[in-house]
């Protein structure tokens, strides 16, 4: 494992969900962190007091200046437009985020940082042919998300090619626990807990790899130690099980003691219908593994949540 005490830490989306939960094992390590979000969808409430932050977006020319100033040895990447409906209404919305990722990575260039953690995702497999979905596949898109997640792994690519900035790639399956305020399962929760229903686009048969929080974390730290002469550093974070929609409400009202009732609406745009993630590079290279069951997790956060 890298040693963390005492190194600096850069974290985009620093007041995010996982960005958050990232500062907080950081810290807990003994390194100096500073946070650059512009609370676009994070919460002053997760950040660490310990963590300095900067009320920024990634693509302000002011990131220059915090470079300069903080002078970080590693990056963890997580700001990034992720409200993925209103990215396939108008998909220019996530420009933002591919110029501010550019704007991190020539930072980081410039000032030699010694790796860059990115947050990528599954969505970049789209609807996958064949399953489990393994890092080699080659990518489908079927929104501007994943089409600006992968735009940002090429150029990471890119830049190490031309400039040896090491990086690791980590595509995500559905993250979920505590602080995590967008998405289904938060969704669900915040409904089923006032007595209400949730909606669901299709008829709830589709499925997820839900990963909890804590596991994240622990891949977020190992990826880390990866050597940076590993050629090709991108791992799936998931646990290699496929779980329905209709399956996760159902356990979230038994939890909350509830009618299982959802809202079923039209299939909308840019949805994945089915996907579960192969994890065996990830155990195999990073040593990680997922060890919260579905159950266990949910549990947290439904307590954390609700």
């Amino acid at each position: 494992m890298t040693e963390i005490r005492g190194k600096k830490f850069l974290v985009t989306g620093g007041a995010g969900f996982v960005g958050s939960h990232t500062v907080d094992s950081l810290i807990e390590r003994g390194a100096k962190v500073s946070i650059i979000d512009n609370l676009s969808t994070g919460s002053k409430e997760n950040i660490n007091p310990k963590a300095k932050f900067y009320n920024l977006n990634i693509n302000s020319p002011k990131i220059a200046h915090i470079f300069k100033k903080e002078k970080p040895d590693y990056i963890y990447h997580f700001a990034f437009e992720v409200r993925v409906p209103k990215t396939i209404k108008n998909p220019e919305l996530i420009m933002d985020s591919i110029e501010g990722s550019l704007s991190i990575l020539t930072n980081a260039v410039h000032y030699k940082i010694k790796k860059i953690i990115f947050a990528s995702t599954a969505f970049i497999y789209g609807n996958p042919k064949k399953l489990p979905a393994k890092e080699s596949d080659i990518p489908n898109f079927i929104s501007p998300y994943a089409c600006a997640k992968y735009s940002v792994e090429n150029f990471l690519e890119y830049f190490y090619n031309l400039y040896k900035t090491p990086y690791v790639i980590l595509r995500y399956a559905t993250i979920y626990g505590p602080r995590q305020y967008l998405g289904a399962i938060p969704d669900y929760i915040r409904k089923l807990a006032a007595g209400s229903q949730a909606d669901m686009w299709g008829d709830g048969n589709k499925t997820r790899d839900y990963v909890f929080i804590e596991d994240v974390v622990r891949a977020n730290m190992a990826a880390l130690s990866l050597s940076n002469s590993y050629t090709d550093p991108v791992f799936n974070i998931g646990t290699g099980t496929e779980t329905t929609l209709n399956s996760v409400y159902q356990k979230i009202a038994e939890f909350l003691q509830k009618q299982a009732k959802p809202v079923y609406h039209p299939e909308r745009a840019g949805e994945l219908n089915r996907y579960y993630l192969d994890p065996e590079k990830a155990r195999r290279v990073l040593g990680w593994k997922a060890d919260t069951k579905l159950d266990e997790g949910l549990a947290k956060t439904i307590k954390a949540l609700s």
